[in-house]
């Protein structure tokens, strides 16, 4: 049976507007977060570039991602214009694959959390879904401090030898181990602010379209659409409204609102894409002003 989609325009019309903003603003100011996560890794390396750019170039990775494939897919946009900035391509890749990594892992850590407190709240099959993402990601930490192990296993598949050939991945692989502690930890502790904003975000949406449901549904369902967005879509459209309507259907809430809340957050996407495209014209604007003085 198809969602109506006359219903869920009428929910959106009709939502509250007043947790629709404070979630609207809260996201905005989630991009100060995660350009000061990014940061804490890019200056590790060495890059050197101001917060307020990079704050930039979160909007404007935001409005290529409308259009790229996966709902990542600015993260490219993000990786070209850093390396155009510093000339420094491997750590520009390196800090942007890291950054995102950080915030998936910190993002089901929480998850982890809230499924001992509340593991009556969904089924077996969601359980297990955030554990296991949760020991891949930590495996995957293991693998990254555990160079001896990767250059190991890397001559056993003569890999050694494509890092010798390829400058630009044998640079990426060296910037890897060069964070630091420090860095890291940084980089970690801006993850967990930026995904309580994230949760506390989507819960005021639901709040917004009419969804009562507790809190820790969304600490459990956020982090396996934040996952699945990794998936081959155009800037995540489809993958996000489906798994919003599958995960928030399991707890009792109607298709149609679950649509609902999946399109306000499409809604605040736009915002930082309508943003992210007056900063990049901005940016034209000024380095064409630049070249013809």
């Amino acid at each position: 049976m198809g969602v109506d989609l006359a219903h869920v325009f009428e929910l959106l019309r009709e939502m509250d507007w007043l947790p629709f903003l404070a979630a609207l603003g809260l996201f905005l100011s989630g991009a100060l977060v995660r350009a000061y996560r990014w940061g804490s890794l890019v200056w590790a390396l060495g890059v050197r570039v101001r917060w307020l750019r990079l704050v930039e170039l979160y909007f404007v990775g935001a409005f290529f991602g409308m259009f790229l494939p996966t709902g990542v897919g600015g993260d490219a946009v993000k990786m070209y214009e850093l390396s155009r900035d510093d000339h420094k391509a491997s750590a520009a890749i390196s800090s942007v694959l890291v950054d995102r990594f950080t915030g998936l892992f910190v993002l089901f850590a929480i998850a982890l959390l809230a499924l001992i407190g509340g593991y009556e709240l969904v089924t077996p099959q969601v359980r297990l879904l955030i554990a296991l993402i949760f020991v891949l990601s930590v495996v995957a930490v293991a693998l990254l401090l555990q160079r001896t192990w990767i250059e190991g296993w890397g001559r056993r598949l003569r890999l050694d030898r494509l890092l010798g050939r390829v400058k630009i991945l044998r640079e990426l692989y060296l910037s890897l181990h060069l964070y630091g502690s420090a860095a890291l930890l940084r980089a970690t502790a801006a993850s967990v602010v930026w995904n309580l904003i994230l949760i506390l975000g989507y819960y005021l949406l639901g709040r917004a379209v009419g969804i009562d449901l507790s809190p820790w549904y969304y600490f459990l369902f956020v982090p396996i659409v934040s996952v699945l967005l990794l998936l081959p879509s155009l800037g995540g459209l489809g993958i996000r409204e489906g798994a919003t309507m599958l995960l928030f259907q399991q707890v009792g809430v109607s298709e149609a609102r679950a649509l609902a809340l999946a399109l306000a957050y499409d809604v605040v996407l736009l915002v930082h894409a309508l943003i992210g495209a007056s900063l990049y014209v901005l940016q034209g604007l000024v380095e064409a002003r630049r070249q013809t003085r």
